[in-house]
């Protein structure tokens, strides 16, 4: 087979699944095959349309149907290695923890929760919250070094959990982390001019939020901002950039 190249940013016109680079960067999930981070990032991207579904469970948690089958046909592989695969991320047969299944009764297939990855590390920043209470209510005499110190040992704090906690009023919420939100109203709008692209915006502002933990005041309004910039839409005249690797890694494209 011969394949073209890529020209501009042509890349951006399909539908990816997202494979979270913590699961290929960090130490905690070294241990899982590719073949089982392939299958999270379908997992993961499952679980939006469940959510948008009200497929929730007594406690409110999402869950997603994604039989053997599927994980055959969609990763190519046979059932033995699919249901390898299924159990690298379930803890209940031995697995990381990711998944977790739960049997509905004969001739039904199991239901799955996915869990959330970046919940292992969310533990520090409540950690790094109670510490900075503590300090405040002991005495205003608390040291500069002291909050140092605090601050020093909890790097990954900016998480948009802790930001704007009324921008999700009247909205619902979109993306693979669920942080993009928007409006019945602004989804119909944006998907009659981005038509194809819509669930490329969404995934890249929800990407971009989660990576970042920056936040912004009007979701709709930053998507079509990037639109336009990347149609070449508005009518300054926008002088061209080149982007290093490096932009790409932190983001700075978008």
């Amino acid at each position: 087979m011969e394949f073209d190249y890529f020209y501009n940013r042509d890349g951006e016109r399909f539908s990816y699944y997202m494979l979270p680079k913590i699961l290929v960067t960090d130490e905690r999930f070294k241990n899982l095959s590719s073949d089982a981070k392939i299958l999270y990032s379908c997992l993961l991207k499952r679980t939006s349309l469940s959510f948008r579904n009200k497929w929730l469970d007594e406690e409110n948690r999402v869950y997603i149907i994604f039989t053997v089958e599927e994980i055959m046909e969609t990763l190519g592989r046979s059932n033995k290695t699919a249901v390898k695969i299924l159990n690298e991320l379930d803890s209940t047969s031995g697995g990381i923890g990711l998944i977790e299944r739960k049997k509905r009764g004969l001739g039904k297939p199991n239901i799955i929760y996915v869990k959330d990855f970046m919940s292992v590390f969310r533990s520090g920043c409540n950690n790094y919250i109670s510490e900075v209470k503590n300090l405040h209510s002991r005495s205003v005499e608390t040291t500069p070094q002291e909050m140092k110190n605090v601050h020093g040992s909890n790097l990954n704090i900016n998480n948009p959990e802790y930001s704007n906690p009324n921008m999700s009023l009247g909205k619902a919420t979109y993306g693979t982390f669920q942080n993009v939100f928007l409006a019945d109203d602004e989804v119909v709008d944006l998907k009659e001019i981005l038509l194809n692209h819509f669930e490329n915006y969404i995934e890249r502002l929800s990407t971009y939020i989660q990576s970042t933990g920056k936040n912004y005041k009007d979701h709709k309004a930053t998507i079509l901002s990037w639109f336009y910039k990347d149609q070449g839409g508005f009518k300054q005249t926008i002088k061209a950039k080149s982007y290093s690797l490096e932009d790409y890694e932190m983001g700075d494209y978008l």
